[in-house]
């Protein structure tokens, strides 16, 4: 059924159905329905290649959880780019090393983030996100085999944090694993952080599965 780690939204379901509540920490809870997030990882998609990103970038996210980082995430797979979630608990020179380390030629953080950002690089902060965003139609990416989807970094408790490369297909293959029974009637509560394959996971599951988290 799905073939991009980023495009997991039934499209012949309802798409007007909330698909996050964002409890938003300070900000005032906000919802978004399954269309809008399919509309903002379209808008993502677009808006990367007229930067000129080319098939395979590292784009990193550095940035505590909110509905525009999912959105972002799947806008990065969409686009046949690598997303990197990036702790940002790291010290700031971990953080600087891992963007490095990935490779990444972008970022997207949160505004208490910014500075945590490697100058070096183009950044633009969840803030300023619609304005980023190119609307429009687009056709996502068809991966090939074992082809990366996201780089996720361990923790460094034994040293310093390490890459480990996840294709479309592993995480594709732990969304149907998941996925064995009608979901979407329910409500799941995600408090790990998106940087966390925990948290990923699931709510990669609760897209897939037209729920809502």
């Amino acid at each position: 059924m799905f073939t991009n780690l980023g495009d997991l939204i039934p499209r012949d379901r309802d798409l007007d159905k909330i698909a996050i509540v964002d409890l938003g920490g300070e900000r005032p809870p906000r919802e978004f329905t399954h269309r809008q997030i399919d509309e903002m990882a379209k808008g993502v998609a677009r808006a990367l290649l007229k930067r000129g990103l080319m098939r395979g970038s590292r784009v990193a996210i550095i940035s505590a959880n909110r509905a525009e980082y999912l959105a972002c995430a799947y806008g990065i797979m969409r686009a046949g780019f690598v997303a990197v979630p990036v702790n940002f608990k790291f010290p700031r020179e971990t953080i600087a090393f891992i963007v490095k380390d990935s490779g990444a030629d972008f970022v997207f953080c949160d505004e208490p983030r910014r500075a945590d950002c490697p100058a070096n690089l183009p950044c633009i902060t969840f803030e300023e996100f619609d304005r980023f965003l190119d609307p429009g139609p687009f056709e996502t990416v068809h991966p090939v085999t074992r082809e990366p989807a996201m780089f996720l970094y361990t923790s460094g408790s034994t040293g310093i944090p390490k890459g480990v490369v996840l294709s479309h297909q592993s995480h594709l293959w732990v969304v149907r694993a998941r996925l064995t029974q009608d979901i979407s009637r329910h409500r799941f509560l995600v408090a790990a952080p998106l940087y966390h394959m925990n948290g990923l996971a699931v709510s990669q599951m609760v897209c897939g599965g037209h729920a809502t988290l």
